[in-house]
């Protein structure tokens, strides 16, 4: 057993709840790593901002992205990019950011199972499932440096 802030409770230790919250960790350590590499901070270290707001959202949804964020996230869309080639130059930052990104969709794909269950169904919003979607996205397009003009 293990306690789950949001609900205050213990819940056991194989709840997807963890596996959701050990992803997230994972993607921030990513994130951590590449702004590490000091190439394009602003941009890494708002990847990490948007990653914190969105994670408060499961504990308070009135945690939200400010407009000026959120809006730009809406026009962003999946895209299948070759990461072989990028991945055979040894860039630290972008092998970064795939690993933040993945362990995000997986961290995704918890959080839809979490929405379907009875105990966390008012804490996980569509727009939290949405917007952490968008920021998985954006951030393997910065990895690949395929930018969204």
């Amino acid at each position: 057993m293990s306690y789950c802030d949001p609900l205050d409770r213990y819940l056991p230790l194989d709840h997807p709840y963890f596996s959701y919250l050990s992803h997230i960790r994972l993607a921030q350590a990513s994130l951590g790593i590449a702004a590490s590499d000091s190439k394009k901070l602003d941009v890494t270290r708002s990847f990490i901002e948007i990653l914190d707001t969105l994670s408060e959202n499961l504990f308070d949804p009135d945690t939200v992205l400010q407009d000026s964020v959120r809006k730009p996230m809406n026009h962003v869309e999946d895209v299948w990019l070759d990461m072989k080639e990028k991945m055979m130059q040894g860039d630290v930052r972008s092998a970064s950011l795939l690993s933040a990104h993945s362990h995000m969709k997986i961290a995704l794909g918890y959080l839809a199972i979490l929405k379907r269950d009875d105990l966390f169904r008012e804490y996980v919003t569509d727009y939290l499932l949405k917007y952490m979607g968008k920021l998985s996205i954006m951030i393997y397009r910065e990895a690949m440096g395929h930018v969204l003009l």
